[in-house]
C-alpha cells in the first residue's frame, strides 16, 4: 500500500470515529402547515407523512411521539404503519381524539412537535402546524338530545326553587344562541345559557311522581336552529309533617333580668320550619325568632311595676315555609318569679364529731336545722359533697346526716382517720341558692381483732448458745391499726428459775437467758402471750392470745468424758503374767452426739514403757528387778487421757492409775548389770476450760471510774476528820468542866486541895487523852531544866493531875510541858519525835519524853 493508500485509510478511521457514517431517521414532508375546519369531528386525519429508517431491517417498529403547543388533548399520538413495497418505509397519521372540539375563536393554531427514532439511528424531529379555520354553519345538537326519545332527568320533589336541573349541550359551541321551550305548559323554565330551572316556588306535593317533557329549540343569529327533547321526572319524597312534641309547656323566668333575654326556645319537627306567635294578637310582651324559635321578652319584666306580667299564655305556630298549610301549634304558660336573694341558713354551721369505727349503718350523726329567709315555706334539698370516699360513707335522710357504710378505722389510716365532707343545702328559689355546712368526722379505733399466732412456731438452738444469743423471732400479726402493734411476753414453759429464755417485749425475738443442756432437756415449749397495744380508744381494752412456741435444743459436744472411778490404785508382783489385763477403764461421755468410741492414750508416768493400752484395757510388760539395780521404779503413776472426738470441738479427761510393783525373784539374777535410765517426771499440766463472766468494756470503764471516785471521797472524808486546823484559843479538857479558857488558867494557879477535887472527877485514861494546845502561851519551864525544841515546834503548857504512889500523895499537880506543832496531830503522838508519849507511873509502853522536874513543894 502506497502513501496515498495509508492516508485514505486514516481518513476513513477518522470519519468513523467522529460518527460521520452514523445514519439518521428521516421524516418526509416535515415541517409543513395544514388547515383544519373547526367543524371536523373526532378521528379526522389531519396529516399523513412517511418515516424512513436507513436500516431497512429495523426492529422494532419506531414509535414517534407528539407534543402540542399549546397543550391540548385534541390530538392522538401518531399512528405508524409499516410498508415493504417498493422499499421498507413507515407511514405516520396524525388524527383528532374523541375529545376534540376545535374552536377557532379560542385557539386558531396548534404546533405539533413530532420526534421519531429508528433503532441504531439518530432521532429525527419535525413540526406540523395545524391552523383551525372558522366554519359558519347551523347549530348542531347532541345526538341523544336531538333523538326522538331525548334526554331523561330525575329530580327530587323537594329541590330548591330555580335550581338548574338540566343544561343543553351542543356539539359545536357557538355564541348568540337562543333557547326556548316549545308549547311549555310545565312549571319549568329555561334561561339564556340553556339551563332548565326548577319552579320558582318549588315543586308542590301534586307534582310528585309526574314527568314533564320539554321540547327545546336552539336558534343562532342567522335563524338556523336545531332542536331536542328532555323529560324531567319529579320523584316523590316523604315529607315529615310539622308537629310539636308537647301541646303545652310551662316556663318560669326571673324578673328584672333586662330586655331581650332568652325566656325559652321551642322546636317543632319537620322541614323548612318557621315560627310565629298567633295569640294573643297584640301582646307586645314577647317576641319569637322565626327561624330558631327563641322566645325573648321585649322589655324588662318587673312585678312591682307590672303585676300583670306574672302569668302569660302564648300560642306559638310552627309551619313549613314551602307549604304553609303544613303547621302545628303549642301553648306556652310563662310565669315570672321574684328574684331569690338570700341563701338558706343552717345550724350548726360547722359539724365536728368523733365516732367509733363500729358505728352501725344508718346511725344519725347530726340533724341540721335550716331555713330560707326568702320564703318560710320553701322546700330545701340536702346533698353530701366531697371526695368519693367521704361521699359514699355518709348519706342525707332529709336534714339528718347518717352513716352510709362501715367507718373502718384500719382502712382510714391513709386519710389520717378523718372523713371530710360538705352538706350542700339548696333552696327552691330562682336562682337556687345554696349553703355549705363543713363536716369533719374523726374515726376512733375499736379493738376488733385479736392477735394471731405466727404460722411457723418452731425454732432450734445449740446447747452451747451464749447468753443473749437470738433463738428466733415470733412474728405475730394484728389486723387492727396500727398493724402488728404487739407486746410479747413469756407466760410459761421457759424453764425453772431462772428461766432459760426471755423474749423482747416489742421485737418478739427470743434470746437465751440461761445455760442449756441437751442431755437434761431437749425440747422447750414456751407459752408466749401476744397482747395488742394502742388499738382502741380505751387503752384498757386489749386482746390477748397464747401461742405455743417449740424450741429444740441441738446437741453439741460440750462435756468431757467421765471415768469411774477417776483414780485407781493397784498392787501387783513383778512376776505377774503380762498377758493378763491389769484393769479396764470404765469411761463414758454424756454427750449423745458423740458416736465414735472414746480414745485412750497414756500421756504420763509410763516409765521405761512398761505399760500399754489396748483400747480401754491396761496391759503391762515383764518387769525386771535385778538385786543390784535401783533404776526400775516400784511405783508407777500412770496418766491416761480419754478423748471423746477426733475433730473440734473435742474434750478430754485424765484418769490416774497408780500401780505398785512388788519385786519377786524367782531365779538367780544374772551377773550382768543392766543399766536403766530413770526418766525425770515432768509436771503434768491439765487445762480445764471453765465459763467465766466477761463484762463489756464500757462496764469495766464505768466500774473503774466509780471506784476511783469512791476512794477519792473516802480520802477526803478521812482528811477532814483527822486533819482539822488548830483552833485560835486553848481547847478545854474533854472530861473537865465546860468553862472558859480564863477560868481554866485560874484553876492551874489554885490551891492543891481545889485541884484535887477537880481532878478527882476524871479517870487516869481520860486525862491521858487531854491535850490543850495554845499557840500564844509561853512554855513553862522548871528551874535548872533546859530543853531544846526541834525546828517548827513550840512549848505548850499542859496542866495535868496524876496520882503518884512513889511520892506518897494520892494526887499531885504535875505541870508538864509538851512539844507540839502548830498543826493538829493525832493523840499521844509527838509530831516532833514521831513516837508515842507515855507516863512511866502508868506502866504504858513506848518511848516517852521525860517529864520536867517536880518541885519539892509539891
Amino acid at each position: 500500500m502506497g502513501p496515498h493508500g495509508h492516508q485514505s485509510f486514516l481518513l476513513l478511521l477518522a470519519l468513523c470515529a467522529t460518527g460521520a457514517f452514523v445514519s439518521t431517521t428521516v421524516l418526509s414532508g416535515l415541517p409543513t402547515t395544514v388547515s383544519v375546519m373547526e367543524s371536523v369531528g373526532p378521528g379526522t386525519i389531519i396529516m399523513e407523512f412517511n418515516l424512513t429508517c436507513q436500516n431497512e431491517s429495523s426492529v422494532p417498529t419506531p414509535a414517534p411521539t407528539l407534543q402540542s403547543t399549546p397543550p391540548t388533548s385534541f390530538f392522538n399520538q401518531p399512528i405508524v404503519t409499516r410498508h415493504t413495497s417498493p422499499t421498507v418505509h413507515y407511514s405516520v397519521q396524525i388524527t383528532l381524539s374523541p375529545s376534540a372540539a376545535l374552536d377557532a375563536q379560542q385557539v386558531n393554531q396548534y404546533t405539533l412537535t413530532i420526534e421519531a427514532t429508528c433503532p441504531g439511528e439518530m432521532p429525527a424531529n419535525g413540526q406540523l402546524f395545524v391552523v383551525v379555520q372558522t366554519v359558519d354553519g347551523p347549530p348542531q345538537c347532541m345526538a341523544r338530545f336531538a333523538s326522538q326519545v331525548g334526554d331523561l332527568v330525575q329530580v327530587p320533589e323537594d329541590v330548591a326553587p330555580l335550581t338548574p336541573i338540566y343544561t343543553v349541550v351542543l356539539r359545536r359551541p357557538a355564541s348568540g344562541l337562543r333557547f326556548t321551550i316549545e308549547d311549555n305548559d310545565t312549571p319549568l323554565t329555561i334561561d339564556h345559557a340553556g339551563q332548565v330551572l326548577a319552579p320558582g316556588s318549588g315543586f308542590i306535593p301534586a307534582h310528585a311522581g309526574q314527568a314533564f317533557r320539554l321540547q327545546i329549540l336552539v336558534t343562532d343569529r342567522s335563524g338556523r336552529n336545531c332542536s331536542g327533547a328532555v323529560t324531567v321526572r319529579v320523584l316523590p319524597i316523604h315529607h315529615p309533617r310539622i308537629n310539636f312534641t308537647a301541646e303545652w309547656r310551662s316556663v318560669a323566668v326571673l324578673e328584672k333580668r333586662g330586655a331581650m333575654q332568652l325566656v325559652t326556645q321551642v322546636h317543632a319537627q319537620g322541614d323548612n320550619v318557621r315560627y310565629e306567635i298567633i295569640a294573643p294578637v297584640a301582646h307586645g310582651l314577647y317576641t319569637i325568632d322565626a327561624v330558631t324559635g327563641e322566645l325573648r321578652n321585649t322589655y324588662e319584666l318587673d312585678l312591682q311595676r307590672s303585676p300583670e306580667v306574672a302569668h302569660t299564655q302564648l300560642l306559638v305556630r310552627a309551619y313549613n315555609m314551602l307549604h304553609p298549610s303544613d303547621s302545628d301549634t303549642m301553648g306556652l304558660n310563662i310565669t315570672v318569679l321574684s328574684t331569690n336573694t338570700l341563701a338558706p341558713r343552717c345550724s350548726p354551721a360547722v359539724f365536728l364529731a368523733q365516732v367509733s369505727e363500729d358505728t352501725p349503718i344508718g346511725w344519725t350523726l347530726v340533724t341540721l336545722t335550716c331555713m330560707d329567709p326568702d320564703a318560710s315555706n320553701s322546700s330545701l334539698r340536702y346533698q353530701v359533697e366531697g371526695n368519693q370516699r367521704s361521699r359514699y360513707s355518709f348519706r342525707m335522710q332529709g336534714p339528718q346526716l347518717q352513716v352510709n357504710e362501715t367507718l373502718d378505722y384500719d382502712s382510714a389510716a391513709s386519710a389520717h382517720f378523718q372523713y371530710v365532707a360538705t352538706i350542700l343545702v339548696t333552696d327552691s328559689g330562682q336562682p337556687a341558692l345554696s349553703t355549705r355546712v363543713p363536716v369533719l368526722v374523726t374515726v376512733t379505733p375499736k379493738n376488733e381483732h385479736s392477735p394471731a399466732c405466727p404460722a411457723s412456731a418452731m425454732f432450734s438452738v445449740p446447747e452451747d448458745a451464749a447468753f443473749g444469743d437470738t433463738v428466733g423471732r415470733v412474728n405475730g400479726t394484728d389486723l387492727d391499726y396500727p398493724f402488728d402493734n404487739i407486746e410479747y411476753s413469756i407466760a410459761g414453759g421457759a424453764g425453772a428459775s431462772p428461766p432459760a429464755f426471755y423474749i423482747g417485749p416489742r421485737t418478739g425475738e427470743i434470746h437465751v437467758l440461761g445455760p442449756l443442756d441437751y442431755e437434761s432437756k431437749q425440747v422447750y415449749i414456751l407459752t408466749v402471750q401476744l397482747q395488742d397495744v394502742a388499738n382502741d380508744a380505751d387503752p384498757r381494752h386489749q386482746r390477748r392470745v397464747l401461742c405455743d412456741i417449740t424450741i429444740q435444743v441441738q446437741d453439741t459436744n460440750d462435756q468431757p468424758p467421765c471415768c469411774t472411778p477417776p483414780f485407781q490404785e493397784f498392787f501387783i508382783y513383778s512376776t505377774r503374767d503380762p498377758s493378763l489385763p491389769l484393769v479396764q477403764l470404765q469411761c463414758s461421755d454424756e454427750d449423745k452426739s458423740t458416736v465414735l468410741p472414746l480414745t485412750y492414750t497414756l500421756v504420763g508416768g509410763n516409765t521405761n514403757e512398761r505399760f500399754r493400752l489396748a483400747g480401754s484395757t491396761l496391759l503391762h510388760s515383764a518387769f525386771s528387778y535385778p538385786p543390784d539395780s535401783i533404776r526400775e521404779p516400784h511405783i508407777f503413776e500412770l496418766l491416761v487421757e480419754v478423748t471423746d472426738s477426733l475433730s473440734a470441738p473435742r474434750h478430754s479427761t485424765t484418769a490416774t492409775l497408780v500401780v505398785h510393783v512388788t519385786p519377786w525373784a524367782t531365779t538367780t539374777p544374772s551377773t550382768t548389770t543392766t543399766r536403766t535410765q530413770t526418766l525425770q517426771k515432768k509436771p503434768l499440766v491439765v487445762t480445764r476450760i471453765e465459763r467465766f463472766w466477761a463484762p463489756s468494756p464500757w462496764f469495766v470503764a464505768v466500774l473503774t471510774v466509780s471506784m476511783v471516785l469512791l476512794l477519792v471521797a473516802l480520802a477526803w472524808l478521812s482528811w477532814k476528820l483527822l486533819c482539822r486546823p488548830a483552833p485560835g484559843k486553848s481547847a478545854q479538857p474533854l472530861l473537865q468542866d465546860r468553862a472558859s479558857s480564863d477560868s481554866h488558867v485560874a484553876k492551874n494557879n489554885a490551891a492543891p486541895g481545889e485541884l484535887d477535887k477537880e481532878t478527882g472527877r476524871a479517870s487516869i485514861l481520860s486525862l491521858l487523852q487531854v491535850r490543850i494546845t495554845s499557840s500564844t502561851a509561853a512554855p513553862e519551864r522548871a528551874a535548872g531544866s533546859e530543853q531544846t525544841l526541834p525546828p517548827g515546834c513550840e512549848w505548850a503548857p499542859r496542866p495535868m493531875t496524876l496520882p503518884h504512889p512513889a511520892l506518897g500523895h494520892s494526887r499531885h499537880h504535875l505541870p508538864w510541858s509538851e512539844w507540839t506543832q502548830p498543826s493538829p496531830s493525832p493523840p499521844l503522838l509527838s509530831p516532833c519525835t514521831g513516837s508515842e508519849r507515855a507516863h512511866p507511873a502508868l506502866g504504858l509502853s513506848g518511848h516517852s519524853l521525860p517529864p520536867p522536874p517536880i518541885p519539892e513543894s509539891s
